[in-house]
């Protein structure tokens, strides 16, 4: 995870007097522990409460957690069991409307009398009701154990992509792509989206400085059959969808047929090297699916592509589009500019998705979202442009083969675009889903939904 812009955790131990462990120093040995932690997990301890032993403590605590939340100073807070406490201690902490973690730290001793009884205070914490609208995730164990921090990792890459979405704003230009109805829906998320027409990247192209496409030519070395002459218009409309994307997040444009017609270029290989640089575009004004690339983007720290299902067999599906795709993503760091496979005129990005483990997310209208995993196979088939083969699939943290998978992308009637991010952090992309409180669908490989319903 990136250092930079780190997390900001909050630490509220619970210590009560009464257990000879409350004389140990061991909430300011975590504390110290945790913060030890951070840089390499990219987060910060930015508030350490006093001790709580009191259900006044614990009001005064939850009362600085709200505070520090609503002003964006605080993103989890991690509430340290050190003793066991009954429920009144706990209740207004799990009241605060924050993301919260309960530990619980180890025993410091194995036998004689029970020291801390943390553990215990922790599974009647979790035990307690309550009307909380954010979960809560338990942890236990000390700080140095391989098994506290991946939980922690997992929680934390899952809380960038909440920031990510939170935080963002995007652009949305054109609408979508005619015909394509279904990705007109926004998810139920606190985005900011920005509508604009389809003449404004017009503009954007009118605007740019022939001296700056003649730089940004001089420096192009991605291999091409295409002279620099041919990939002038390219760059062109590079540097006018950059510029259209400033102060952006990220941007979905009606990429065809207007852009194409009018200007004589696709923008495929320019949403790819603009992705090179961190720069998010989603094909075919998919304002849903560009929002999803930004959540994968931030929780697998890595650039998120969106693609097509274009065929199956049995070993996989092959994912593919155009040629829209980071370097980052490119087997053998192999790229190639060509001209478009259907209409003949530059550019796209042609390249093999390169193997390893992927997973992917999908916000839908309802609060709903579908969260997919698997495995890029090392295969050479597959079709020009961006392509790569994907097995041993997952569906919501369970496995699935092909034809399931097929089946339930079809049944649930999915949008057609999905995004896959790399790295295996499916069970990050399960907890985003609960932090924002969208509901991952179940598979459905048996024709169980098998209906037509206006969502979907």
């Amino acid at each position: 995870m990136a250092a930079a812009d780190p997390l900001q955790v909050g630490l509220v131990p619970i210590v009560r007097p009464l257990f000879r462990g409350a004389r140990l120093n061991l909430a300011e040995r975590s504390a110290r522990t945790l913060a030890a932690l951070g840089p390499a997990l990219g987060f910060t301890v930015a508030y350490v409460a006093p001790p709580v032993a009191s259900a006044e403590d614990a009001a005064a605590a939850a009362a600085a957690l709200t505070a520090r939340h609503r002003t964006g100073g605080l993103d989890l807070a991690m509430v340290l069991h050190v003793t066991f406490a009954t429920g009144e201690v706990t209740a207004p902490l799990l009241a605060a409307p924050v993301p919260l973690g309960l530990w619980a730290i180890r025993e410091v001793e194995p036998t004689g009398p029970l020291p801390q009884n943390a553990l215990c205070g922790a599974h009647l914490s979790l035990s307690l009701p309550t009307s909380r609208a954010l979960p809560v995730k338990w942890f236990y164990g000390d700080v140095a154990e391989v098994a506290f921090r991946r939980r922690l990792e997992v929680t934390l890459r899952a809380l960038r992509g909440v920031r990510a979405v939170r935080d963002a704003r995007v652009l949305w230009v054109g609408g979508v792509a005619p015909g394509f109805a279904r990705l007109e829906s926004l998810p139920d998320l606190p985005v900011v989206v920005e509508r604009r027409p389809l003449e404004v990247a017009f503009d954007a192209l009118r605007a740019v400085d022939e001296a700056a496409v003649d730089a940004r030519l001089e420096s192009l070395d991605e291999p091409s059959a295409l002279s620099h002459e041919d990939l002038r218009g390219t760059v062109r409309m590079e540097l006018a969808l950059e510029a259209l994307a400033r102060g952006y997040d990220a941007v979905a444009l009606r990429c065809w047929p207007e852009i194409p017609d009018g200007a004589g270029v696709q923008t495929c290989s320019a949403y790819a090297r603009l992705a090179d640089r961190g720069c998010l575009f989603a094909c075919e004004g998919d304002a849903a699916g560009v929002i999803s690339m930004l959540a994968v983007a931030a929780v697998t720290g890595r650039p998120a592509i969106l693609v097509d299902l274009s065929a199956a067999d049995d070993q996989g599906l092959l994912f593919w589009h155009c040629g829209n795709a980071a370097a980052a993503w490119a087997a053998d760091g192999r790229t190639r500019l060509a001209p478009h496979f259907n209409r003949g005129i530059p550019a796209v990005r042609e390249m093999r998705l390169t193997p390893g483990g992927a997973c992917g997310l999908r916000f839908l209208e309802g609060r709903r979202a579908v969260v997919y995993a698997g495995r890029v196979l090392d295969r050479e088939d597959g079709y020009d442009g961006v392509s790569g083969w994907i097995g041993d699939l997952r569906w919501a943290g369970r496995p699935i083969g092909p034809d399931g998978f097929l089946a339930s992308v079809l049944n649930r009637r999915l949008p057609h675009h999905l995004v896959w991010g790399r790295g295996d952090e499916e069970a990050a992309l399960l907890e985003l889903c609960a932090w924002l409180g969208h509901v991952p669908l179940e598979a459905d490989p048996e024709d169980l939904t098998l209906r037509w319903t206006n969502a979907g």
